[in-house]
């Protein structure tokens, strides 16, 4: 059976799924309330049982038998499993396929297809984590997301003590009770858990040595609060990310990044580092997240791809020192949209839109020479070419006033 995508015609034999999430970050939930009563599985898919189903069932009953494809690997799909219990999707997130980070993310997708766990370093705004948010959401993987803050009990998350009228007893912790028993379905099947622990460098020395018990259940125990072992459910998969490779920081701007226990990092199985996003990927997910841009100054898109490429090639050649990540082009491009927004007309544009942008990134560097060579990299590729005819170079009134800089 074809079926055929109700936002932009895309036909499919039997499962649109796959494409939804691809195509236009849709789950299936919400494909069927934009469309009420639309398939997106086929009869001989669903089975017999397809014409009892409720149109508004995110999966078909035969779980089995529905995979999606992410980063060219089959994952199944755990039908039991509500998305309230997966991490969320990412706006606009697009799995990464081109340049050095696509292949980061098809190393890291064979490693948790096999259920290894996983230490991912990379620089700050690389996808680190969106990229385990958009695995649980899609396969709908129950989750949990812990992030390392220096100084806090992080034996809290396994077992804490509480009080009630009968004195003092152990509270077990999510963290425990998702390694050991995983997520259970209505049906009585335990799913396994990704337990992602976000900033694991940012450990302080006592709290790295107490998540080497979370490390240690990579080997299938867990420590209870009276010293008891339970077994950590098979299948479990631990992933840590970081700025830093674990030795501390060696770029000068991830100053809270701590070095690692050696014997720690290497109880996990693979580590993997991202990079940043090749500007093939990164264009449909800004052309995404700002649609006013998109519709009204297309060009702006050209202008920043030279900035991304020529800003970027600099701090790798370490000529810049900054950081110019997938957040710092948002804080730009945000502000260009803002502009646009608070014009008003349709037709006032201003002729320095993206320079005056540009500080919302430059106006965080640290120092006024690295913002010189900031903005000697960035102006060539600013000037001219943004106003389309039709177009007003400069807003002469309202919200916005000519002058701006």
């Amino acid at each position: 059976m074809t079926l055929t995508c109700k936002q932009c015609g895309h036909q499919e034999l039997d499962y649109l799924g796959d494409h939804l999430v691809e195509a236009h970050g849709l789950t299936t939930d919400e494909y069927q309330a934009q469309y009420p009563g639309e398939a997106f599985a086929s009869e001989r898919l669903l089975g017999k049982q397809a014409s009892r189903r409720s149109p508004n069932r995110s999966h078909p009953p035969k779980p089995e038998a529905l995979t999606v494809n992410f980063a060219g690997i089959d994952f199944p799909v755990n039908a039991g499993v509500p998305e309230s219990v997966c991490l969320p999707m990412p706006p606009e997130y697009r799995i990464p396929r081109h340049g050095d980070l696509g292949q980061d993310i098809q190393h890291a997708t064979v490693a948790l297809r096999c259920g290894r766990s996983i230490y991912i370093s990379g620089l700050p705004g690389s996808g680190k984590d969106a990229f385990i948010h958009a695995l649980s959401n899609m396969c709908r993987m129950p989750a949990l997301l812990r992030q390392v803050k220096p100084g806090t009990d992080i034996e809290a998350w396994m077992f804490t003590r509480a009080f009630n009228q009968g004195g003092t007893y152990w509270e077990e912790g999510d963290v425990l009770k998702a390694l050991r028993d995983g997520f259970v379905t209505a049906s009585g099947n335990r799913v396994p858990y990704i337990l992602l622990v976000s900033d694991f460098d940012r450990a302080d020395r006592a709290q790295a040595e107490y998540l080497r018990l979370i490390t240690d259940s990579i080997q299938g125990r867990v420590d209870g609060p009276m010293g008891q072992n339970y077994q950590v459910l098979p299948g479990t998969i631990v992933v840590a990310t970081a700025n830093s490779t674990g030795a501390g920081d060696n770029r000068g701007r991830c100053v809270s990044a701590n070095p690692i226990d050696a014997s720690i990092l290497d109880r996990f199985e693979r580590k993997i580092a991202f990079h940043w996003m090749d500007w093939r990927d990164e264009e449909p997910i800004v052309k995404a997240k700002f649609p006013v841009i998109l519709s009204r100054v297309p060009k702006v898109f050209t202008q920043m791809s030279k900035v991304t490429d020529a800003l970027r090639t600099a701090i790798n050649k370490e000529e810049l020192y900054a950081e110019f990540s997938h957040r710092g082009l948002c804080s730009i491009l945000g502000h260009a949209e803002d502009i646009l927004r608070c014009s008003g007309d349709s037709k006032r544009v201003p002729k320095n839109l993206m320079k005056m942008a540009s500080r919302m990134w430059l106006d965080g560097l640290p120092d006024e020479d690295t913002r010189t060579v900031a903005k000697n990299l960035m102006d060539p590729h600013l000037e001219g070419g943004l106003i389309d005819e039709g177009n007003i170079g400069h807003i002469q009134e309202g919200p916005v006033a000519a002058g701006w800089k």
